[in-house]
């Protein structure tokens, strides 16, 4: 399979991991559902971890148009491939951060939706596998 198929099938995958299931120890809904629902609080760290969700499925369209593009990105498919793996970190580690070791990884860990396996899943082979060398 070629570079350009791969990157259209994953960035396919990566825009569909937004509207999977992402459940977690406080939340069980979609990506599409943190996002379009109400804001809890007015801090910048609650703004940005609802906004740092869009950012899948944005990556995932530019892959997409870009590949289909005769591999022509804009800003370049390393950036691209990048900020998914980039915002599914600072989202998974920020509950842990905020709380210290209040908080039980093995219960997080399990308590994850689909679509953050999904996403967790493209992410990291977008931006592994088949990189510009």
């Amino acid at each position: 399979m070629n570079r350009k198929i791969f990157t259209v099938i994953l960035s396919v995958v990566l825009i569909a991991s937004f509207f999977l299931p992402v459940s977690s120890l406080s939340f069980s809904g979609s990506a599409f559902d943190i996002v379009k629902g109400p804001s809890y609080g007015s801090s910048i760290e609650l703004m940005l971890m609802k906004y740092l969700w869009i950012l899948i499925p944005v990556s995932g369209l530019i892959l997409l148009i870009g590949s289909l593009n005769n591999e022509n990105y804009f800003l370049g498919r390393g950036l691209w491939a990048f900020l998914p793996l980039l915002a599914l970190i600072y989202l998974l580690a920020w509950p842990i951060i905020q709380s210290g070791s209040k908080i039980n990884i093995g219960d997080m860990v399990k308590n994850f939706g689909v679509g953050l396996w999904v996403a967790l899943g493209a992410s990291l082979l977008l931006e592994v596998v088949w990189t510009r060398r």
